[in-house]
């Protein structure tokens, strides 16, 4: 497999971005609401990519190891969904949320576990919910799982697609909130059924 993957020609590709972006758009205000505080969030890239070319895009970026949330969705079409930051954007993030500068790695285990997946819930289920007012249909997400470590352990967690070929939906995030800008990842794992359902839901939309 390819590094890009030409499931959805651009002009299905900047259809989805747009799509996301009024998610991202519902997501940042239930969290303002949430943390009382301003938070802007956008969708700056949008690719289909391999298993493989997903975890490299991550890695040259985070550098480190990450942490987030994983949630399994199905309805129209089903997989796996991740929100992931890299370790010290995520340690920024939970700060910004928990409204408390001062807190130290160390004392986040608990707290941050917590509070990323409030924001991964909210952020993931936000794509969801977009995605099935475009297509009509329904979509449904488990309980999201907080998830730590190296990039391989994180996309080998419980529940994640086993096999390597699948397809990713990859989501270059950009997070603002409280004078910072964090910088994550949604990506949505798929297998290649769910690729052509979800193709044949964007088809459908548009009507072609």
């Amino acid at each position: 497999m390819s590094d890009k993957v030409e499931v959805l020609d651009a002009f299905f590709v900047d259809a989805v971005a747009e799509v996301l972006n009024v998610g991202m758009g519902s997501a940042a205000a239930a969290l303002s609401e949430m943390i009382n505080e301003e938070v802007k969030l956008s969708v700056p890239g949008v690719e289909f990519v391999s298993r493989l070319h997903a975890t490299e895009i991550i890695a040259a970026k985070a550098k480190t190891d990450v942490s987030g949330v994983h949630q399994n969705f199905h309805g129209a079409f089903g997989g796996d969904a991740m929100l992931l930051f890299p370790e010290q954007q995520s340690l920024q993030l939970v700060r910004a949320v928990l409204q408390q500068d001062n807190l130290a790695l160390e004392d986040l285990t608990g707290m941050e576990q917590e509070a990323m997946t409030e924001i991964g819930n909210v952020i993931l289920n936000a794509c969801l919910c977009s995605m099935a007012d475009m297509f009509g249909q329904q979509m449904h997400g488990d309980i999201p799982e907080f998830v730590q470590g190296s990039l391989k352990q994180v996309f080998s967690a419980e529940g994640a697609l086993e096999h390597t070929q699948a397809i990713v939906l990859l989501l270059n995030m950009d997070f603002a909130v409280d004078t910072k800008n964090i910088q994550g990842y949604v990506t949505f794992l798929m297998d290649v059924d769910s690729v052509a359902q979800f193709k044949a839901c964007i088809e459908n939309f548009l009507g072609i």
